[in-house]
């Protein structure tokens, strides 16, 4: 597997095409406001980062991906939770993640993982949905600590029009350099100037973009069912 960082103004249009027709194939119920310019910025400014299959893959094949940014590049999406006892450059905010593959998801939060544990980072945090569809299941099981109580997004809402709720949720402390030392243990390469991160599949699930991924819905019910039952299930998530 490869991640690999998108720079170029081609690679970032490709990755928003693909980030969009994945929402609509997976059945989103959400867009942003006609005033917000927050998914754009995230867009022209963040890291955009794609999985690929192969190293060869062009930027149309790839399977998965996600937008991170420090909070010395620029502010974190919403007030809460103030990590302000925290360097800026060591604060990162995830989101936007999305897949076509089954299984593409849970690698590129692997490879998020990673690049946390390169950038040193002391916390990380996500704002996932959870109204009117709660995404922030993966990110519980994943020991992320719900910082409150849900935010109205005003960025963003439901297809009718409605609100639209996310749970600010961060990993910090020993949680965090935990599960980055984990994901280290198995091992990867980097390549220019670990803009290319390399590493393999730990997981059962072959991912490619011939298996579709699951639906949301399907993929919360399976993690739900699991979880009351005490198994583990390696599932795609989106923030």
């Amino acid at each position: 597997m490869e991640l690999r960082q998108l720079t170029t103004e081609s690679e970032r249009r490709i990755f928003g095409e693909r980030m969009e027709e994945a929402r609509a194939k997976r059945g989103a119920r959400y867009r942003d406001t006609r005033r917000s310019n927050v998914g754009r910025i995230h867009l022209e400014y963040g890291l955009l980062y794609g999985l690929f299959e192969h190293d060869d893959d062009l930027p149309e094949q790839m399977m998965s991906g996600f937008v991170m940014h420090d909070l010395a590049s620029f502010p974190q999406s919403f007030p809460r939770p103030d990590l302000s006892h925290l360097s800026a450059r060591s604060v990162i905010e995830g989101g936007e993640l999305w897949s076509f593959a089954k299984g593409a998801g849970l690698l590129a939060q692997r490879g998020a993982t990673i690049l946390a544990g390169l950038m040193q980072a002391q916390a990380f945090l996500v704002y996932p949905t959870v109204k009117p569809s709660d995404q922030s299941v993966p990110y519980v099981l994943a020991n992320f600590i719900k910082a409150g109580d849900p935010i109205v997004c005003p960025y963003c809402e439901t297809t009718d029009g409605g609100k639209l709720w996310v749970q600010p949720m961060v990993l910090e402390g020993e949680a965090l350099a935990k599960l980055v030392d984990d994901v280290f243990g198995i091992g990867f390469e980097t390549s220019d100037s670990m803009r290319r991160i390399r590493f393999d599949n730990p997981f059962a699930i072959e991912p490619t973009l011939s298996r579709p991924a699951i639906p949301v819905e399907q993929r919360l019910a399976a993690v739900e069912s699991a979880a009351a039952h005490g198994h583990e299930v390696n599932g795609d998530a989106q923030a």
